[in-house]
């Protein structure tokens, strides 16, 4: 079903927003108008008063888009099927099997994690270059496949769709663009990319929570100690000690000192361990990174 633009949102702030509340929860929450609404206190915190779908601004932080249309709002992609005043039936027939040989517009699926032996370039080192309003690129069909997937970005720059990812590097740039990218790996349900990410302090605070699940956790090492076959990066702290630890030959490949703890790292994988003391274990080269700047301070708001 298409949009209809929604005149009012309901600001309703959660330290884990989710992407859909009960309406009747919205029904003492204060109503912003799009001329009200500002990025940084806002985004990720309106939902549509009517169906309880999580809401964006278009523009999120002008008044008008580029084409002079006044800013509206709008539910987040993959709830075309929640029912809502403010959507009307699409063109083309029935909604059944409608979908069929369509990509999620919002969703990256995992295509394996890229390895030491991988030399292919990082799939955003060319995103980067292609962000352009209306800019069409085809990633994938080189690889010798013979099938690619098309990065479509809105007039406003905006990612539309995803395709695949092998690397966290890729998902950070992703997570850029929009928290509201749905991210699946093989054999799980789809998560919401501002939900699969974790700063390390959260976790340590209600580690009970998080011991035997996979995430995507972000924080700056106290110490980075090298040992025979394998780099350890801690992160302790009153509540709970956190480790990684990684091949080194992933630091030596791109270069990092253990004595540069002044960075914050990113990494993907599982929680073990106890509540006194846990550690994820990084087994490719795909599944750590380091946050640029840019990303560190969008991240750290999800604290």
């Amino acid at each position: 079903m298409s949009q209809i633009s929604i005149p009012n949102v309901a600001f309703y702030p959660q330290e884990e927003p989710p992407t859909r509340v009960a309406p009747e929860l919205l029904e003492d929450a204060q109503k912003l108008p799009p001329e009200l609404y500002v990025d940084e206190e806002h985004h990720g915190l309106v939902y549509c008063p009517d169906c309880g779908v999580l809401c964006s601004r278009m523009p999120r932080k002008q008044a008008k888009r580029k084409d002079n249309v006044d800013a509206f709002y709008f539910h987040i992609r993959g709830f075309d099927d929640v029912a809502c005043i403010h959507r009307k039936p699409g063109k083309g027939g029935s909604s059944e099997g409608s979908g069929k040989g369509k990509k999620a517009i919002n969703l990256v699926t995992f295509a394996g994690w890229k390895s030491l032996e991988d030399d292919e370039p990082e799939e955003d080192e060319v995103d980067q270059k292609q962000s352009q309003k209306n800019k069409r690129v085809v990633q994938g069909g080189s690889s010798g496949k013979g099938r690619g997937f098309e990065l479509i970005f809105d007039e406003n720059g905006s990612l539309l769709n995803s395709g695949e990812f092998r690397t966290v590097k890729r998902l950070v740039y992703l997570a850029q663009k929009t928290l509201n990218v749905f991210v699946q790996f093989d054999g799980q349900d789809a998560i919401r990319l501002g939900d699969l990410i974790v700063p390390i302090e959260k976790i340590q605070k209600n580690i009970t929570r998080y011991i035997g699940k996979s995430v995507l956790l972000f924080g700056q090492p106290t110490t980075i100690v090298k040992g025979t076959h394998r780099v350890f990066f801690n992160f302790p702290s009153p509540d709970h000690t956190l480790s990684g630890h990684c091949d080194p030959r992933i630091f030596e490949k791109r270069n990092w000192k253990t004595f540069e703890r002044g960075h914050y790292y990113i990494f993907y994988g599982q929680i073990d361990g106890t509540e006194a003391r846990t550690s994820i274990r990084i087994l490719e080269s795909g599944q750590i990174d380091r946050l640029p700047l840019t990303a560190y301070e969008l991240f750290k708001s999800l604290r």
